[in-house]
């Protein structure tokens, strides 16, 4: 599977988070703020995604040394440390939007807090627990992998993505159409997060990206008794904050996917910079500012708003304090609810990108 990431280890994941935290802070600086508590609320967003990376690296390391000695728990702290790093290259180089990354570096703390704990509590006489927690690390890491390389493999789904153009097929009638082959009922917004889970990872593999959710790795993250090959459907997969993590990578994917034959113009970014440089904006008006100068089948909120949070025009990102409520919003409902954006100021910012830093680091 072709792909330009580059995996760092520990020392230059904290070297490439240090840097993208100095770019960040620098870009903020050009906005002008609607006031001085609202540039500080964007500013401790940018300090604690820094800080979030050290101490996700520092707990886990932490365990690798607590359990240095421990035969049993000794090669899972390891696999643990593994897995951090991991998801933070996923973070750091695949989440360029660092109010979207603020959200998903929260999700992947408790995560990690999680498996910590259950290492802590593990009864390493119970060879069949031992088992099953080396397990799930281990598929949970090969999940991210796989999502990170999947991000950046765009040639695979280049023919699948120019015929979605060519149909003209809205991003919801998209979705639905592997709802239904998948045999899941109703809107998508009540199916179950393992179920959206599954239906983007039909998407991603119909795409020609490949497939993660094989059934080797929903047995290995699934609660004890829920799996069943034959019904996949009814799956509970055991960590919240470590499923909400795969759906955030799986829609962003699938978004890929449905958007990358869209080209973006300049014009759309100089649209929405200049509509939100003076004190930032409401997310319509964002919007409505990027509509006018885009083809009418790409003229859409949801379109907008999906690029602007996702892939950025033209490298300006829309970024906001609730961005990341407002893309679990839009990916759990397949873009079918309407955007809550009222009341809501966000911005327009560049952002630096975190493959091309970990090219120059590695």
């Amino acid at each position: 599977m072709a792909s330009d990431i580059i995996f760092l280890n520990d020392a230059k994941l904290r070297t490439l988070a240090d840097m993208i935290h100095g770019i960040e802070r620098k870009n903020l600086g050009d906005l002008n703020f609607a006031s001085t508590t609202e540039e500080v609320v964007y500013l401790r967003i940018c300090n604690n995604n820094l800080q979030s990376v050290g101490n996700l690296l520092d707990q886990s390391g932490e365990t690798v040394r607590k359990y240095k000695s421990d035969d049993v728990r000794g090669p899972i702290a390891v696999l643990i440390h593994s897995y951090t790093e991991t998801c933070l290259n996923n973070a750091l180089q695949i989440f360029n939007n660092y109010t979207l990354r603020r959200d998903y570096l929260d999700k992947l703390t408790s995560h990690l807090q999680n498996l910590i704990k259950e290492l802590d509590d593990l009864d390493t006489s119970n060879h069949a627990d031992v088992a099953a927690l080396n397990d799930q690390i281990k598929h949970y890491n090969e999940a991210v992998i796989n999502y990170t390389k999947m991000t950046q493999n765009t040639r695979a789904s280049e023919d699948f993505s120019r015929r979605l153009r060519s149909s003209g097929i809205d991003f919801p009638t998209f979705v639905k159409k592997y709802q239904t082959i998948l045999g899941f009922s109703g809107p998508f917004d009540k199916l179950t997060d393992e179920q959206k889970l599954l239906v983007y990872d039909a998407i991603i593999e119909a795409s020609g990206r490949g497939k993660v959710l094989s059934h080797k790795v929903l047995k290995a993250i699934a609660l004890p008794g829920s799996f069943s090959s034959n019904e996949v459907k009814h799956i509970s997969i055991k960590d919240v904050f470590g499923k909400a993590m795969l759906l955030k990578n799986a829609a962003s994917i699938t978004w890929d996917v449905y958007t990358s034959d869209h080209p973006i113009r300049t014009a759309t970014r100089d649209a929405i910079v200049e509509i939100a440089k003076k004190g930032g904006a409401l997310l319509e008006d964002i919007v409505t500012a990027a509509i006018v100068t885009l083809e009418i089948a790409e003229a859409t909120s949801l379109f907008v708003t999906g690029v602007g949070f996702v892939a950025g025009f033209v490298g300006g990102y829309i970024v906001g304090e609730i961005a990341g409520a407002v893309f679990d919003a839009i990916f759990g409902s397949a873009g079918n609810n309407p955007l809550p954006n009222k009341d809501h100021i966000f911005y327009v910012a560049t952002m630096p990108d975190g493959k091309e830093l970990a090219r120059i680091i590695a």
